[in-house]
């Protein structure tokens, strides 16, 4: 992505202001190119805090995907200033030798706040580890090594350490890859507090990162939510020991921005209901280029996601990607200080714009100091900023009380369960959901181009995915299955066409014996469902068993494409070979014969033109358009299908001619295509006398042949899975098949 000429002027500004820099009480704080270290004594730090604890990390570039847990510069301590004033004593807790040129990425403060936990990537190792130490800097212990990245650390009840890890859980699998940067996705663990015991959660497609223990025993921690169009990172809360994961705040439409990070428990509350839930004092922020920085928010968590609510504590900040104002800048992350009511923080804060692209072509770097907020008068009362470093995570050392340990119940056995009492009445509802129209639930397994993919699955936001099966609807409307355990799932209620009528927004995995069945739409998510045994019926006949092991959740080498056999829908192997039996002779490309449209896209970024005709054959071609053109060939008909409006990214293009597309990703409904072929009934027995839709059904309207329902099936399927392109079936990495 070339960057325009307004940021290009926004940068020139910022240098002609002196990069960064705000005057505070008289002194220069938080300077890219100046600035001194300040200790003030602070009347806003409540007494019974004599000392805090924070990291300090060498000021970086690179870091501006707020997922992003590994990055490494060396030079990082952990401080603790005892009092946080100006005649405060500084200790360096880690002074060990072996820490010399470390990088650090993040602690937490045990129950009687006299050992700290910590994330290091030693100058000699390659990953992040964990690691122990006493309040006084002696003592250290190594709990984890291996290969693999061990971050975020939280002590949790009952002498254990959770952490995200790039490990992976899955038994014959490699780690997820983002979808953007394709990093190797961070996923939750539990360790001993003596390094012994280690246990791996189910994994998500993405990230799950910053986790924080809360004192009802619950979890909270942000999950990267990329299902097709949505991407965003949004609050998930969790039981001690992985179980339960479920929606907290963000993914019901009641943010104010991309994603919400590092939360952090402010105060207990009773909602009107009579329960009681904890309000969070959280950062507010786009997904990328701010540095994991932004606003602070106080988010009420409610009776469950829907009812939750969010204030702005930092009007002025910025929530996405622009560079903030100086004066104003962006905050790193905030702890709660005294009386909940007081709205006192103690954060991290620099000034400026914060915004990667904007400090890079400045050649500055932004320098995150200690300061107390106070969120009612919207000031900043400044504790310590070094220069050239980012001084974070600041938490006062004091004693606090253990949580409860918090669990869901596992039986026996290697599968997840998961279900609902009523599908009308669960997360999965929405307003498309007519009662009676449902007749299955399509279970789909999500991943990522680890197995050997491409970066792209196609030209779509979609990545890898495959039927895992569909569960029948019984007649009190629920459903039940085993589905393999600590694999990201989604669900997709289907009608009587076998067409998506709505689809979970969200992967959902669950550990070896959990069971997850929903138990309503917007239920209290703080709480597990209990089912009352003998009341319902999926329950009584038993969850159908879905749950394969990985080598057979790929359509079996040398097996035709049917309803029974199907798993992935490669486009060049089960879709492509309808086109050439059934639509070619009329669809070969010719611009203005039989409806065939055409367009042409210049790239005014790359400099780059590309003309496309509705064509149907399997001809390769190259795409030489949009920002993620660079090496991918499709053949005709897949472009014509699915268009080229998702490769273009942020590139500045014009389009003349009719621009088209006939698929409409992860909606076979919403498809044009499918609108036009005009399915029949599948479910509960195939009707060609009962359509999808009204009118004519194509091809057999211009004297074609029709598709059979196996055909139409596939199509509807690789649709209602994102229109991919690629699936394991025709993997470029996967020889076998």
């Amino acid at each position: 992505m070339q960057t325009s000429q307004s940021m290009k002027m926004r940068t020139a500004a910022l240098l002609a202001a002196g990069a960064i820099g705000v005057g505070f009480g008289g002194m220069s704080l938080s300077g890219c190119n100046s600035g001194k270290q300040v200790l003030v004594n602070n009347p806003d730090i409540p007494q019974d805090v004599d000392s805090i604890i924070f990291l300090q990390r060498t000021a970086r570039q690179d870091t501006g995907n707020v997922f992003e847990y590994n990055g490494y510069v060396a030079g990082a301590r952990l401080l603790k200033l005892s009092p946080p004033a100006a005649d405060g004593t500084l200790t360096e807790l880690t002074s060990d030798p072996r820490f010399k040129n470390s990088d650090i990425m993040a602690w937490d403060l045990s129950f009687d706040a006299r050992t700290v936990v910590f994330s290091a990537r030693l100058a000699t190792e390659k990953n992040f580890q964990l690691y122990a130490v006493g309040i006084d800097g002696l003592n250290v212990r190594q709990l984890t090594n291996g290969p693999y990245d061990y971050v975020f650390p939280v002590i949790l009840p009952g002498q254990r350490v959770l952490f995200t890890t790039n490990k992976v859980v899955e038994e014959g699998a490699k780690q997820f890859r983002d979808e953007y940067e394709r990093a190797t996705t961070s996923q939750v663990g539990t360790i001993g507090m003596d390094g012994k015991n280690e246990q791996l959660g189910p994994r998500n497609v993405s990230h799950r990162v910053s986790p924080a223990l809360m004192p009802d025993g619950n979890i909270v921690y942000t999950e990267w939510r990329h299902l097709g169009g949505i991407n965003d990172g949004h609050l998930r809360k969790m039981n001690t020991d992985m179980t339960g994961m479920r929606e907290a705040f963000g993914g019901e439409g009641n943010g104010i921005t991309n994603s919400y990070l590092k939360a952090r428990f402010v105060d207990r509350y009773t909602t009107a209901s009579g329960k009681e839930t904890q309000q969070l004092v959280a950062v507010a922020t786009s997904r990328d280029r701010t540095l994991q920085a932004g606003k602070l928010v106080l988010i009420s968590l409610g009776d469950d996601e829907a009812s939750s609510k969010v204030e702005d504590l930092t009007p002025l900040v910025p929530g996405g990607r622009g560079p903030s104002q100086f004066g104003v800048g962006r905050y790193y992350d905030a702890e709660p200080l005294g009386n909940p009511a007081d709205r006192r923080f103690l954060v991290s804060w620099a000034d400026g714009p914060v915004n990667s692209e904007v400090l890079a072509e400045a050649k500055g770097k932004a320098e995150f100091g200690i300061y107390v907020y106070d969120a009612k008068t919207q000031t900043r009362r400044p504790i310590y900023d070094a220069p050239g470093m980012w001084d974070v995570m600041a938490r006062p050392v004091r004693i606090r009380p253990e949580p409860p340990i918090t669990q869901s119940p596992i039986t026996a056995g290697k599968s997840f369960t998961l279900g609902a009492l009523n599908v009308y009445a669960s997360s999965t509802n929405s307003k498309e959901l007519v009662p009676g129209e449902a007749f299955k639930v399509r279970l789909i397994e999500g991943f990522s181009s680890e197995e050997g993919f491409p970066n792209m699955f196609g030209l779509t936001e979609f990545d890898g995915q495959s039927n895992l099966g569909e569960v029948d609807i019984l007649a009190d409307n629920s459903f039940a299955a085993h589905v393999p355990a600590n694999v990201p799932v989604t669900q997709q209620v289907i009608d009587r066409f076998a067409m998506s009528m709505v689809s979970e927004k969200v992967w959902i995995s669950g550990r070896a014996g959990e069971q997850r069945v929903c138990g309503g739409c917007h239920e209290n998510r703080s709480q597990n469902t209990l089912i009352t045994g003998g009341l319902n019926e999926a329950i009584v006949r038993g969850a159908t068993n879905l749950d394969k092991p990985r080598a057979e959740r790929i359509t079996a080498k040398g097996t035709a494409f049917t309803y029974e056999s199907v798993r992935g829908v490669p486009w060049d192997l089960a879709l492509q070979p309808i086109f050439d039996a059934k639509c070619v002779s009329c669809h070969e490309g010719t611009a203005g014969v039989n409806g065939n449209k055409t367009y042409t896209i210049t790239d005014m970024t790359l400099g780059t033109s590309q003309t496309v005709t509705f064509d149907l054959r399997g001809t390769k071609t190259p795409i030489v358009v949009g920002e993620m053109s660079a090496g991918y060939d499709y053949p005709a008909s897949y472009i014509s299908m699915l268009g080229l409006g998702e490769e273009l990214g942020e590139n500045v293009v014009t389009i003349t001619g009719e621009y088209f597309k006939y698929v409409e990703p992860g909606s076979a409904r919403e498809s044009k295509a499918i609108q036009k072929l005009n399915p029949p009934q599948r479910f509960p027995a195939i009707d060609p006398n009962r359509r999808a839709f009204p009118g004519a059904t194509h091809p057999a309207d211009r004297g074609g042949q029709e598709l059979t329902p196996d055909e139409y099936y596939l199509m509807i399927l690789n649709f209602d899975m994102g229109g991919q392109y690629y699936f394991r079936e025709n993997n470029p990495g996967n020889g076998s098949y």
